[in-house]
């Protein structure tokens, strides 16, 4: 692909299709806003990457680094035994970690956190936000 064709898509992705920036949350430390209207439905609120979670167990997570351990707890999916970790690490950042939690969310997990999509109409400056609940950590 050349890269005026890979220009072309980009200035689209940013023109249509960029609603979110971090930001700090009252809800918890930082958390995702919407920086334009995202209608009802909505599916690409996120980029799509194709990253696998890879299984960790806990124990093998409680002989990393403590600033390593702090990033897994803290934005990693989880079970009784094991974390799930982005195949990339943190030296990629996927905005989905940034999601608080709430009982009245306005995002939905779709196959288990693969894509999420917009439960109702979400306004500009408002705080994006799933239910932790409905993802399941089964990758």
């Amino acid at each position: 692909m050349s890269d005026q064709i890979k220009k072309e898509r980009l200035l689209q992705e940013l023109l249509r299709s960029t609603y979110a920036t971090l930001r700090p949350s009252k809800l918890h430390g930082i958390g995702v806003f919407a920086i334009k209207d995202i209608p009802q439905g909505t599916k690409d609120v996120f980029s799509n990457h194709d990253a696998e979670w890879i299984k960790v167990s806990k124990e093998e997570v409680n002989n990393l680094p403590e600033e390593s351990i702090q990033l897994v707890e803290n934005f990693c999916l989880y079970d009784k035994d094991h974390y799930y970790v982005p195949e990339y690490g943190f030296k990629v950042f996927d905005m989905v970690v940034f999601l608080n939690h709430s009982e009245t969310p306005n995002l939905i997990s779709i196959n288990d956190g693969e894509y999420f999509e917009t439960t109702r109409d979400i306004r500009c400056g408002e705080e994006l936000l799933v239910d932790y609940g409905t993802i399941v950590a089964s990758h």
